[in-house]
């Protein structure tokens, strides 16, 4: 595992992220060598403690002898069989019997030792004299001490040499675990990076291939769907954009060509005012075409994005769609339509008076340029109130829509084959939606090719 490390895996963001890896896995190793220490610890001390309670057993046993006269209780010519020493104590008087593996000079260590010390590993004495014993203390009902010690000293040393191993490994097992914590970040990383180089691949050399969704596990078949899901849009947006683009180009190419076409013209009479005068109009006419269009466009943009601030006051929508008639009375009747208005009243509700009697114009204008030609044409205009909502039905009887274009003719800039011979943006009714929507209302078409259109538009009636 080690050697796949490279020299990337040593790097400082490696090293950040398998720190805590790092001290999870060593905790973890000193709390195992704590515990196995205290267990073996515990372990050794239960039997230098039964070895001393056997021997003092062995010994008492062997000696037949109650605790009532101390001078009487132990014979000081007796082996000790394996203690150090026992001490009798009895009211005023004690007993000291030391064993051979004691010096002669530590009794008085052993005279001074509490009646009441007992335990294991415990130093008796000072300087050279001192030694590691366990040491165990029996009281009788007739207030006799017995006290007894066995020489604990090799089995401190054996925990003492398995504490410092113990420790020594411990120490060492930084060598082994922080390769072993930048392995675990680098093997926990390998589906990320595969990732990485999967989608490198896809953005360099395919632009219709995708991730693959599936036989990944089901984290990474979830995640690749997602990003999948995220490589359309991008796709669609690209190829939204572009024929966005072209759609402006095309758009923006006639009154350029007219500005330029006019400048030139006036700067050709520097003698005649007058027709100068006429080219500086056309071009103030051709500039606010193009302002008004880049106008709508951040409006849009900004209804989109959910940052178009809307004046939101109480309005009367009969009042708005009135007027609106009455402004496009004189187109329709150019065009030979006849424009009917059916409004229940009163219809009061909170809009941007302003924006909502745009989108009224946007849906009134489509409808008369796209009308029934020739005579016979009419819009009709309706307006009700439902429960909750208030709703607007534009429906004439126009060229129509085809079911392919109802779903596009929302989109910015979009403007089907045949609505290329009128005048326009493709701007109208991606406005339209933006402003609707901003208002939290919805606007929805249905319409049949050659026999006319049907636009609804639903505002909520609450604030």
């Amino acid at each position: 595992m080690f050697l796949k490390l490279s020299k990337e895996d040593f790097s400082w963001s490696r090293s950040k992220k398998a720190l805590p890896v790092f001290l999870l896995l060593w905790s973890g190793g000193v709390l195992l060598a704590l515990l196995y220490l205290f267990v073996i610890r515990s372990h050794l001390q239960k039997i230098e403690r039964g070895e001393t309670e056997m021997l003092l057993d062995s010994y008492l046993t062997m000696h037949r002898a109650p605790v009532r006269h101390s001078g009487a209780f132990l014979q000081s010519d007796s082996l000790l069989r394996g203690l150090a020493f026992i001490r009798v104590i009895q009211g005023s008087e004690q007993l000291l019997v030391v064993g051979d593996q004691l010096p002669a000079q530590s009794f008085k260590g052993f005279i001074d030792l509490s009646p009441e010390t007992a335990g294991v590993w415990l130093e008796v004495g000072a300087g050279e004299e001192a030694r590691v014993l366990t040491v165990i203390t029996r009281q009788y009902e007739n207030g006799g001490i017995i006290q007894a010690g066995k020489d604990g000293g090799e089995g401190h040393t054996l925990f003492r040499k398995l504490w410092q191993s113990t420790f020594a490994i411990v120490l060492l097992s930084v060598l082994f675990l922080w390769p072993l914590s930048l392995a675990f970040i680098k093997q926990s990383l390998a589906p990320l990076l595969k990732s990485r180089k999967m989608i490198d691949n896809l953005v360099q050399r395919s632009t219709t291939a995708f991730l693959p969704e599936q036989g990944n596990g089901p984290e990474l078949d979830s995640l690749y769907h997602q990003i999948n899901r995220l490589i359309k849009q991008n796709r669609h947006l690209v190829a939204e954009m572009q024929q966005s683009l072209d759609n402006v180009a095309h758009d923006l190419r006639t009154p350029m060509t007219r500005l330029r076409s006019v400048a030139e013209y006036g700067l050709q009479a520097e003698d005649d005012p007058e027709r100068l005068r006429d080219a500086l109009s056309d071009c103030l006419e051709e500039s606010e075409r193009v302002l008004a269009m880049l106008r709508i466009m951040m409006s849009v943009a900004e209804a989109e994005s959910g940052t178009m601030r809307l004046e939101l006051s109480q309005c009367d929508l009969a009042q708005t769609l009135a007027q609106v008639v009455t402004l496009y009375e004189y187109v329709a009747e150019e065009r030979k339509i006849s424009v009917q208005l059916s409004t229940e009243k009163p219809l009061s509700t909170w809009v941007d008076s302003t924006r909502i009697a745009q989108v009224w114009a946007n849906l009134l204008d489509n409808a008369i340029k796209y009308g029934k030609e020739g005579g016979g044409g009419w819009v009709k205009i309706a307006a009700r109130v439902t429960e909750r909502h208030a709703e607007v039905v534009f429906t004439d009887n126009g060229m129509g829509i085809s079911e392919n274009e109802q779903g596009r003719i929302w989109e910015r800039l979009y403007r089907g084959d045949r609505s290329r011979s009128q005048k326009g943006l493709g701007l109208g009714l991606n406005y339209v939606r933006a402003v609707v929507e901003a208002h939290g209302g919805s606007v929805t078409v249905t319409s049949v090719l050659h026999e006319g259109s049907s636009f609804v538009v639903c505002l909520p009636l609450v604030r």
